[in-house]
């Protein structure tokens, strides 16, 4: 008899700065979902934040898998300390024997919303459609707030946007 195979477990992180939007996800089950926000920590503390924070969370999921937003290597058209948050997220990937994946926002976003280009609000609409308990996210009454949860829709967009490859081998990444 053949046993069930069971759905391998997703860290997804929508890495940032000021604020870190993450996700858990097993199957169908959206098991934590967050933003770590930066902006308080002093800069020069805010990776070992987020190692520590990282490391949190691989041991509380035991995830099979690292799905991060591509972060450019070279600090060349990017956030001064982008390419060193990059850096750590895929050094503690190997540390932890994870796989690493990394996508273009706009990838997930086709996936999720069915379209490439769709803004940040509509990314939201379409996973809070899939995980009702997310709608309280959507439709803040300050922009900085909706703005904050967006880093929290991303990191689910991109676990969802892997789920979805896996589960179809023919497609490529």
């Amino acid at each position: 008899m053949l046993m069930p195979q069971r759905s391998p477990t997703i860290l997804a992180l929508d890495p940032g700065l000021r604020d870190l939007g993450f996700a858990a996800l097993s199957g169908a089950h959206l098991l934590d979902s967050g933003v770590l926000t930066l902006r308080t920590v002093p800069p020069l503390q805010r990776l070992r934040t987020v190692r520590a924070r990282l490391e949190q969370w691989i041991e509380q999921h035991a995830p099979d898998v690292l799905v991060i937003e591509n972060v450019p290597r070279r600090p060349l058209d990017s956030l001064p300390g982008l390419p060193a948050l990059g850096r750590l997220l895929r050094r503690t990937a190997g540390r932890y024997d994870l796989e690493l994946v990394m996508y273009s926002a706009k990838t997930a976003r086709r996936t999720v919303a069915g379209d490439g280009w769709a803004g940040k609000a509509e990314v939201a609409k379409a996973i809070a459609a899939h995980f009702p308990q997310l709608r309280v996210y959507r439709g803040q009454d300050r922009k900085w707030k909706e703005r904050y949860w967006q880093n929290m829709f991303d990191a689910i967009a991109l676990a969802l946007h892997h789920q979805n490859v896996t589960q179809q081998p023919s497609r490529s990444r």
